[in-house]
């Protein structure tokens, strides 16, 4: 199709590449508007108190995650915000599965961050 656009002598308006991607002409934005709208949700999410009411229904089994210590293994990176975001999800599709669930911060090192200061 763009070739046939090409050898049409259709031109290319915005980009280099657009005459190669048949799009459909819609009045929808391409861009979900998403650095003023977020904050919109989260503001009828609280208001509505969705996820406390949530919570409040859920009747299921407990289901209980212990998290480790935040940061005890050197320097922050990546891989610390990659283990925080895995147990968000995990703790929310436990949630919608009507278990209780419940988050339990671990603050423990067991001298781990004195140790390694030691060890320089």
């Amino acid at each position: 199709m763009a070739g046939k656009k090409a050898a049409e002598g259709i031109k290319q308006q915005d980009g280099k590449y657009k005459h190669t991607v048949d799009l459909p002409q819609t009045t929808f934005g391409m861009r979900a508007n998403s650095a003023v709208r977020e904050p919109e949700i989260q503001k009828i999410w609280e208001e509505n108190q969705v996820f406390q009411k949530v919570v409040e229904k859920n009747s299921g089994e407990s289901f209980i995650l212990h998290d480790g210590p935040p940061y005890a293994n050197g320097d922050l990176h990546i891989g610390h915000a990659l283990n925080k975001i895995l147990k968000d999800i995990i703790n929310r599709y436990k949630l919608l599965q009507n278990y209780k669930v419940n988050f339990v911060p671990g603050w423990d090192c067991h001298g781990l961050p004195i140790e390694l200061k030691g060890k320089c």
